[in-house]
C-alpha cells in the first residue's frame, strides 16, 4: 500500500509539472514583465528572444533570430501563427526519445519549420534513474534536490558535447534561422545551448547568468514550486517544501556554475570546449560577423 501511495504521488508530481500545471496562470501573469524579449504564447510562459544582449566587442544579438523556449506540445494554433510570423525556420529539441514520445511537437501551421531532434542525454541514463528514485520516495531537502541538478549539469558538461555540437553546427550556418531551441522546460538543456551561444560570440558571463536566471521571472518558478508543495501536503504530512521543489523547476546560480566548472575540470577552459564543439577561431569570427551587430545599430533600431 505504501510503495502504491508513493507512486501515485510521483505521479502527480511529475504530472503537475511535466504538464504544465501553471500555465492557466500565463494570461494572468503576461503583462508582469514589460520586457521586449519575451515571445508572450498561450501554451508556454518561458519562451524568448536572446537578441539584444551585448557582446565585449561593442556587439549586440541580433533579435530575432535565436529563440529560447520550453516544449511546444502545449502550443495553441495562435501560438503556431506567432511563430510562423517571427519566421522561425528550425527548431532544436534537446529532450529524450521518451519526452518527445510523452509530448510529440505536432506543428499546427502553413509553414513548419525543420524539427531537429538532438537529445543531450538518453532516458535511460544514470541521472534520470536517480531523479526516479528522489521522486518514489515522496519527500527531498532542498540540499538534495540542489544537488541532484548540479549533478545534472555536470553529466551535459562531461557527455553532451557531441549533442551540443550538433546544436553549434545548426546556429553556425544562417540559412538555419531563425532557431527555435527548446527542451521539456526550456531552463536546463536549452539554457546551456544557449549559454554556450552566448560565450562564443562573446557575451560576458555576468550578463549569460541574468538570462539564465531570468528564467525564474517569466516562468514563476516560485509559484509553480509552491504550488507542488501545497499539493504535496494533500497526500502526505511531509511532502517535499516549495525550497526543495524550487531546483527541479526553477534554476539556481549554483546549477550554471556547476556546468562551468566541470567545462573546465574536463576540458581545461571554455574556449577549448568551444573549439571541442567545433567553434574554433575562424568559426567564432564568422558566427559574431554574422549573429551580431554593432551594438550602436541596435540601440537606434537600424
Amino acid at each position: 500500500m505504501r510503495e502504491s501511495s508513493l507512486r501515485f504521488r510521483t505521479c502527480l508530481y511529475l504530472a503537475a509539472v511535466a504538464a504544465g500545471a501553471l500555465a492557466l496562470a500565463n494570461a494572468a501573469f503576461a503583462n508582469e514583465v514589460p520586457f521586449e524579449r519575451v515571445i508572450t504564447l498561450k501554451g508556454t510562459m518561458n519562451t524568448r528572444d536572446i537578441g539584444g544582449y551585448p557582446t565585449e566587442q561593442l556587439r549586440a544579438i541580433r533579435p530575432g533570430q535565436i529563440i529560447r523556449s520550453e516544449r511546444l506540445s502545449r502550443l495553441t494554433e495562435g501560438d503556431f501563427r506567432k511563430l510562423e510570423e517571427i519566421g522561425v525556420k528550425t527548431v532544436i529539441d534537446l529532450r529524450t526519445d521518451e519526452e518527445v514520445a510523452d509530448a510529440p511537437t505536432v506543428w499546427k501551421g502553413d509553414h513548419p519549420p525543420r524539427i531537429h531532434h538532438v537529445p543531450v542525454v538518453s532516458e535511460d541514463h544514470d541521472w534520470f534513474e536517480s531523479q526516479s528514485r528522489m521522486m518514489k520516495r515522496g519527500w527531498f531537502s532542498p540540499e538534495q534536490s540542489l544537488a541532484h541538478m548540479v549533478k545534472g549539469y555536470q553529466v551535459f558538461a562531461e557527455e553532451g558535447a557531441e549533442s551540443y555540437e550538433q546544436v553549434m553546427d545548426l546556429v553556425r550556418d544562417e540559412s538555419n534561422w531563425p532557431i527555435l531551441i527548446h527542451c521539456s522546460a526550456g531552463k536546463d538543456r536549452s539554457g546551456i545551448a544557449v549559454a554556450l551561444i552566448m560565450e562564443a560570440v562573446g557575451v560576458d558571463r555576468d550578463t549569460i547568468m541574468e538570462d539564465y536566471l531570468f528564467t525564474n521571472d517569466i516562468g514563476r518558478s516560485q509559484r509553480k514550486a509552491e504550488l507542488l508543495a501545497r499539493e504535496g501536503t494533500k497526500y502526505s504530512r511531509r511532502g517535499p517544501s516549495a525550497d526543495a521543489w524550487y531546483p527541479i523547476v526553477g534554476v539556481q546560480a549554483e546549477m550554471l556554475e556547476a556546468f562551468y566548472a566541470s567545462v573546465e575540470a574536463t576540458y581545461g577552459s571554455m574556449d577549448a570546449y568551444l573549439e571541442e564543439l567545433g567553434i574554433d577561431g575562424d568559426a567564432r569570427s564568422a558566427l559574431v560577423e554574422s549573429l551580431t551587430e554593432p551594438a550602436m545599430d541596435l540601440a537606434m533600431g537600424e
